[in-house]
């Protein structure tokens, strides 16, 4: 659980974690959002790895930081405990697993053990382009409500628009998360971290 004054200090920035199995693709996601491009040559993250870009405000010009922890899959770490240190104080969670390789989507839950339980998930099924019809078309819906995510959906890193458009969206689903459960009720909007009072728009840094 955030401290309050991590959840009233306007220069922190947004954390998400982005977990799953080595080899799924994590790195590449992050990549291609942070440089607006197809990201192809990524090498395996060996424990943790960060990205960080900014998004700006639909009121102002101010821009607010996000940082993108890419969590490596190697065993050794999982035996070690530090991935439940990196999830700490994480504002969401992205859940990636391999469309053609459903063993990682089962051994996710594993990951989510590593979350507090109230950090908001979201399920991606990456590879969507080398997927096989029926791997293209398996049902998520059952696995979205085991893991307890906001949403689900399958893609391929190289579309970037929707890459783009699906990180908006885990901004916006986290924003309105804090809202409900009442980590924006302080006495100032000031006070609030800059990525909590709204998030249309999403520039590089």
């Amino acid at each position: 659980m955030l401290s309050q004054r991590q959840l009233t200090n306007p220069f922190r920035p947004l954390k998400i974690v982005i977990l799953g199995e080595g080899g799924v693709g994590k790195t590449t996601l992050a990549k291609t959002f942070i440089d607006n491009s197809f990201f192809a040559n990524a090498k395996q993250t060996i424990a943790v790895a960060f990205h960080s870009t900014f998004f700006r405000l639909s009121d102002q010009e101010t821009k607010a930081k996000l940082q993108l922890w890419d969590l490596g899959g190697q065993e050794q770490f999982k035996r070690m405990g530090v991935f439940q240190n990196y999830c700490k104080g994480s504002d969401g969670a992205i859940l990636c697993f391999d469309l053609t390789d459903l063993g990682s989507l089962y051994a996710l839950s594993e990951w989510v053990s590593y979350l507090s339980p109230d950090t908001p998930k979201f399920l991606i099924g990456t590879k969507m382009d080398i997927a096989s019809v029926d791997e293209q078309n398996v049902n998520l819906q059952q696995s979205q409500i085991r893991l307890n995510c906001e949403f689900a959906m399958k893609m391929t890193s190289k579309d970037i628009s929707t890459v783009i458009e699906t990180f908006r969206h885990i901004l916006l689903s986290i924003q309105q998360h804090k809202y409900k459960m009442g980590y924006c009720q302080v006495e100032s909007t000031e006070k609030q971290p800059k990525w909590m009072k709204i998030i249309p728009k999403l520039i590089s840094s």
